[in-house]
């Protein structure tokens, strides 16, 4: 007589690794293309550009308003 459960172990055993790599792909950090990084990069550096214009315009308005 053979073994009737080898079958089914090895399709639950097979179920449950389909299913670890499906949660563990979710938990993934999605990985960004080259033009992505680059839109990221721009718009860091846009920010700092307009945080210190901005700053540059506080002081002038104040220094204007001592006068």
């Amino acid at each position: 007589m053979t073994d009737q459960t080898k079958h089914g172990i090895d399709f639950v055993q097979s179920s449950n690794k389909a299913r670890m790599y499906e949660e563990k792909k979710k938990k993934e950090i999605p990985s960004y293309g080259l033009n992505e990084l680059k839109i990221s990069h721009d718009n860091h550096f846009l920010d700092g550009q307009m945080k210190m214009i901005k700053q540059e315009l506080i002081t002038m308005i104040n220094e204007k308003g001592e006068k």
